[in-house]
């Protein structure tokens, strides 16, 4: 679909997240029904679409704003205050450009935008999937699950995809740029929380990909590592764009708790008229923001870290990357105790099914789920690091 967004030139980064930061109202009234229609609702993309924030990575010769690494996290904090589905799709597809543009040649990634420079582009990891080469491409087969915004993605990363050729396994395995509508999507969506992300399975049958879109990663015969995918550091940050919904949503739960205090809801069965009358209350809501502001923290000294490292062209070590996944790791125990703390305060009301506290609770819960974040993998990898005890049980970061 041809874009409808006007060119525009420099934007800065504060302006970005501004813009995202205009959206909350909207997302918090249009949360609910986008739990319920679990996918992202075509008045939220719409608004994402205008703001331009599809193309904050995309360079501005392509028609993006050519925005790195701290707008792509500001803004989908900002938008996860009101929606945390909708900042994690925002996430998903600043991820996925990034992907594209690093994997694909320029030829395939003008094309891509010159049709529609807001296009949007779910990835994920392919399980049983292969590329058989042939005359002009590949055929590929398999099922790519978890594909946030799939539902609505002009096209599908397939990664790490094996390859054959004439049915023979290959050392080599394949990025593949899929157009979404030539594929099927099984709706097998059915979580507690991110519901509106609508991260379903994406299934292609011997769908016929032309090669241009299809990035060949031969293996290194002594490390197994692909060729021509993404450095490490670039991968890792990975890691900091899942954390930025994920803090957001934290804060989004903390500023409706503050709208309580206002609002003078009673602590029951005490001599206190009002929840903001009581030292105590003052005292876990210092708490609460602590945590919170704390999270905020981790999460921008990562994004200063990992911009300095692309920005000099050098991949960080082992003990500077695990460093980074260990602060986003606290970042994550931080946003925790924050939500908990908040949810402190509601009190069992805040878990009513017409309470939005609750779905940032089951929001956060869910998506702090995610691989870029294990905790115990980080912590495994950090202390091998610091002993230079040899490879990362990570495979990515």
């Amino acid at each position: 679909m041809a874009s409808d967004v006007r060119e525009e030139g420099p934007v800065s980064v504060d302006a970005v997240i501004e813009r995202a930061r205009g959206l909350v109202p909207r997302l918090r009234a249009n949360a609910e029904k986008t739990e319920q229609a679990d996918q992202a609702l075509p008045e939220n993309l719409a608004a994402l679409r205008e703001a331009g924030l599809w193309r904050i990575p995309t360079p501005q010769a392509w028609g993006g704003l050519g925005l790195g690494l701290r707008a792509e996290v500001g803004a989908a904090a900002e938008l996860a205050r009101g929606c945390p589905s909708t900042g994690w799709l925002l996430m998903v597809n600043s991820v996925g450009r990034g992907l594209l543009q690093q994997t694909f040649g320029e030829e395939t990634v003008g094309a891509v935008y010159a049709a529609d420079p807001d296009v949007t582009i779910a990835n994920a990891a392919g399980t049983g999937c292969t590329a058989a080469k042939v005359d002009g491409g590949y055929r590929f087969t398999g099922k790519i699950p978890f594909a946030s915004g799939c539902t609505y993605s002009a096209y599908t990363l397939a990664l790490t995809t094996p390859v054959t050729v004439d049915g023979e396994p290959q050392m080599a395995l394949a990025s593949v740029l899929l157009p979404t509508a030539e594929t099927r999507i099984e709706y097998v969506w059915d979580v507690v929380g991110m519901r509106g992300t609508g991260s379903n399975t994406v299934v292609a049958e011997d769908l016929f990909v032309p090669e241009e879109r299809v990035a060949y990663h031969a293996l290194d015969p002594e490390t197994m590592a692909p060729e021509g995918m993404p450095s490490a550091t670039h991968t890792l940050t990975s890691a900091a764009n899942v954390l930025a919904p994920l803090v957001g949503a934290v804060q989004g739960a903390l500023d409706l708790v503050k709208e309580v205090f206002a609002k003078g809801k009673p602590v029951f069965y005490t001599t206190h008229g009002s929840i903001a009358d009581s030292a105590g209350a003052r005292a876990w809501l210092a708490r609460a923001d602590e945590h919170v502001d704390t999270a905020w923290g981790h999460l921008w000294w990562a994004v200063d870290t990992l911009e300095a490292a692309l920005e000099e062209g050098v991949d960080l070590s082992d003990a500077e990357r695990t460093r980074v996944r260990m602060r986003v790791a606290a970042a994550v125990r931080e946003a925790r105790a924050g939500l908990a703390a908040s949810m402190d305060l509601a009190g069992a009301g805040a878990f009513a099914t017409a309470n939005p506290l609750q779905r940032y609770f089951r929001d956060f819960e869910t998506g702090s789920r995610h691989w870029t974040l294990n905790p115990f993998i980080s912590l495994e990898d950090r202390g091998a690091a610091l002993l230079g005890q040899g490879a990362q049980a990570s495979l990515a970061l």
